[in-house]
């Protein structure tokens, strides 16, 4: 097995090996193709979805009425706001509690942790990978947290 001139790696090894693969499959070949093929090849797959949605336009439409509640039940929207609707407010807390925990999320691959940010990087670690941090969570004596405090406040005035 001859070594990828383009790659650094030694023969045999699975990095060299998946590209390899990826520059022969469908991945090629669908690389080589011009833009303006793919680009038309989406815009005739849309148009052909939205006519075939359009045909049987009464059976989606009455289901999506149906399953959101927008059919006129006792009243315009009454159903929806107080069925599909609602879940509206339920979506959007779920959704900001996994915006906030990935914004504070420790950068350490595969670590589910909440973090804090790593001074003079841009990343943030939680504290057991944070390089200030001594020992466990729980178990870090006064003393370690006094020196850490005098130690930035001499950071503080020497800035």
């Amino acid at each position: 097995m001859s070594q990828n001139p383009v790659s650094a790696t030694p023969p045999g090894d699975a990095a060299t090996d998946e590209t390899a693969v990826e520059r022969t499959g469908l991945v090629a070949s669908f690389n080589a193709l011009p833009r303006s093929l793919k680009v038309g090849a989406s815009i005739v797959i849309i148009v052909a979805l939205a006519i075939i949605f359009a045909v049987s336009r009464d059976f989606y439409f009455h289901w999506f009425e149906i399953h959101t509640g927008t059919v006129n039940e006792t009243g315009t929207y009454y159903a929806f706001w107080s069925g599909f609707g609602s879940d509206l407010g339920e979506a959007t807390i779920v959704v900001g509690i996994a915006a906030a925990w990935r914004h504070h999320n420790c950068h350490v691959k595969g670590c589910p942790r909440i973090g804090r940010p790593v001074p003079g990087t841009p990343y943030i670690a939680c504290p057991k990978h944070h390089p200030a941090h001594e020992g466990a969570k729980r178990s870090v004596s006064i003393e370690t947290i006094f020196k850490a405090h005098e130690a930035a406040k001499r950071e503080n005035k020497h800035s």
